[in-house]
């Protein structure tokens, strides 16, 4: 009788913990815990930079001219209904951003759960756990990566993800939803084109297995196509500049300036969305059980709609060639939402592969250790980009300082310039591009693209010399003495200190203020 009652309890247990893990109580619980997080922390260096950005466009600055970036205009106007509503509220525009994002992501993570269950049908408790990590994956796991472009672009997308698998499962899902789906990958699109192979791979891969182009010639990607076209000529219509201006300067520098491929193969988050890929298919071809079991299963289309969209973003992270790790979230939080359409099906093999190694030692603890892989310890502790400088930057200026920084990346003056509600001077975020032009330099044979990076580094110096200038910041933050004696080196900027002195420092960070009279 024991054995048989012991049995039972290991029976009831698991039955017991999917409960607690599809009930609404953890949906909440998961809600409070992402909102909690964000009032923790702040907003990364680089949405902290798209507020700015877009606050001067609104006060009337050209973008690209006076106010500049390597990125498409996307980037800026989606920080722009944020920022007015917040000097209608008279608050921060942090806040706002976190909010919007957060109420965007709600409503993404509900359309697409709405649009999802026109496909096969599930059980109540199945709807809870895909609820829940559509919840945990897109608002708790960001952390760190939070209202970033691969964040919302990500949540722009779900909701055609949905369309897919749904429509590949044999659903019929209106006409309505399909077009707001479509909309939002298009949105997707805009901020970054790489980010097409999201929703292009798994159509041709779900095409493939039906031997039929349906999925791809579909309302929604109709809606989606016509979007990105009205994007690109509203770019060249109202922000002419960019193409004149920022787009020379991605093809010369910011995209030729990447990591060694082994770089971002081997040291970076890159290995966590492979292994995530190789457990999955490894589940899929074989089961966990000798002989195997159900010879010939094919994994849920809802798995592989998330499966091809995760390599896309994959490609993408690739392509783009920068290893950073909001460039890596959407692939990651793919790769684990397809393990958990993958287990959640009531085939056999996959109720195998629920018992077996890669899922309780590949997918369980990268699933829980997501939120920490893009900086969640960060985001609680409130850590600084760079520890001191805040404090050490509010010692030696004046209140609400107007700063600019020689430095190579943006986050020495963002979100640091908006922490100290100050004013930021320049016209880029730092002195990428002629920091990126030496780099290339050194291997760059062709005569005529030196002589292009030349003149982009000596452009970057000038401009940076011609800000400070006109901006007369009360600030220059200085990233190390090296970068200081480089750009004091070079004849366009040799006179970039002249009026200031060194009146602080945050380990090798120099602070430089205006000389006394």
């Amino acid at each position: 009788m024991s054995s048989i009652a012991s049995r039972g309890f290991a029976l009831r247990q698991p039955a017991r913990l999917t409960a607690s893990l599809a009930s609404p109580f953890t949906t909440l619980a998961l809600i409070l815990i992402a909102i909690g997080q964000q009032l923790a922390g702040h907003l990364d260096c680089d949405v902290s930079w798209f507020i700015t950005f877009a606050e001067k466009f609104l006060d009337g600055a050209v973008p690209y001219v006076d106010v500049t970036d390597p990125n498409p205009p996307a980037s800026f106007l989606a920080m722009a209904p944020a920022a007015l509503i917040a000097r209608a509220w008279h608050v921060a525009a942090e806040p706002v951003v976190a909010g919007l994002v957060f109420l965007f992501g709600v409503l993404s993570i509900a359309l697409s759960v709405v649009i999802f269950r026109y496909g096969a049908p599930r059980s109540r408790e199945d709807w809870g756990l895909v609820l829940n990590a559509s919840v945990f994956t897109l608002l708790v796991a960001p952390a760190l990566s939070f209202a970033e472009r691969e964040h919302i672009a990500l949540l722009a997308l779900a909701p055609m993800l949905a369309t897919l698998a749904a429509s590949a499962e044999g659903g019929r899902v209106p006409k309505p939803l399909r077009f707001l789906a479509g909309l939002g990958a298009g949105v997707a699109v805009c901020f970054k084109p790489f980010f097409a192979l999201a929703v292009a791979l798994p159509a041709l891969a779900l095409g493939f297995r039906e031997r039929s182009p349906r999925l791809l010639l579909t309302a929604e990607m109709a809606a989606a196509v016509l979007l990105c076209a009205f994007y690109g000529v509203a770019t060249l219509l109202f922000f002419p500049a960019y193409a004149q201006y920022a787009l020379p300067v991605i093809a010369d520098v910011y995209q030729p300036a990447r990591d060694t491929l082994a770089n971002l193969a081997l040291f970076t988050l890159a290995p966590f969305n492979v292994a995530l890929l190789a457990a999955l298919m490894v589940a899929a071809a074989k089961g966990f059980e000798h002989p195997p079991v159900a010879p010939g299963f094919v994994a849920p289309a809802s798995a592989q709609v998330c499966a091809f969209a995760s390599i896309g973003f994959l490609v993408s992270f690739f392509l783009q060639g920068k290893g950073w790790s909001n460039h890596a979230y959407p692939g990651i939080v793919l790769a684990l939402l397809a393990w958990c359409f993958f287990a959640l099906d009531g085939h056999p093999r996959a109720r195998a592969a629920r018992e077996g190694h890669l899922f309780k030692y590949v997918f369980l603890p990268a699933l829980l250790a997501a939120p920490f892989l893009f900086g969640a310890f960060k985001v609680l502790a409130d850590v600084e980009e760079h520890p001191g400088l805040r404090a050490e930057i509010a010692r030696v200026a004046p209140a609400h300082p107007r700063l600019i920084v020689m430095a190579r990346q943006l986050d020495y003056g963002h979100p640091v310039t908006r922490q100290l509600e100050g004013s930021w001077v320049g016209r880029p975020n730092a002195l990428w591009t002629a920091s990126l032009a030496a780099y290339l330099l050194r291997d760059a044979k062709d005569p005529a693209w030196r002589a292009r990076l030349e003149d982009y580094r000596r452009r970057d110096l000038a401009g940076f010399v011609e800000d400070v200038r006109a901006g007369k910041p009360d600030v220059i933050v200085v990233e190390d003495k090296d970068t200081r004696e480089w750009v004091l080196k070079q004849p366009e900027s040799a006179g970039a200190l002249d009026g200031y002195e060194k009146a602080g420092a945050a380990r090798e960070i120099e602070i430089w203020t205006r000389r006394s009279p």
